[in-house]
């Protein structure tokens, strides 16, 4: 039973997508004082917020550009799905192995994993293909 819970957190670590991405720290707008000069001679002082836009991060290129339409995300999902149901059972079969010395070795696995690898094969496809 270890090795079942063991090989499936693996799976599903590897399986899931993941949006790591690194973080820029922006430090808050500094408050500096512009002296400009008035008629009169004296200076009038303003306040002025420096920006410094070379330590923002940057936008992704996916806001930038057109969102994909529902019919891609779906036929996305739909492959995923199907690929993952059989990637999942061929997984789940090969992992059981013949432990059982039947006549249907691996049947139990392939029913377990088939499901979990469809589901996760749908959020990939959605998320990623097409």
């Amino acid at each position: 039973m270890k090795n079942y819970v063991t090989t499936l957190g693996i799976v599903l670590t590897l399986a899931l997508p993941h949006a790591a991405q690194a973080q820029v720290i922006t430090p808050p707008p500094v408050p500096t004082k512009i002296e400009v000069p008035v008629k009169g001679g004296r200076p009038a002082i303003r306040s002025a917020i420096r920006s410094d836009r070379s330590v923002q991060a940057p936008t992704s290129n996916r806001s930038r550009g057109r969102a994909r339409s529902k019919k891609r995300i779906v036929a996305g999902a739909i492959a995923g799905s199907v690929g993952g149901f059989f990637a999942g059972g061929f997984l789940g079969a090969h992992i059981e192995g013949d432990r059982c010395n039947c006549d249907d070795p691996g049947v139990r696995g392939f029913l377990i994993g088939a499901p979990i690898g469809a589901l996760a094969g749908g959020i990939f496809g959605a998320k990623f293909l097409f």
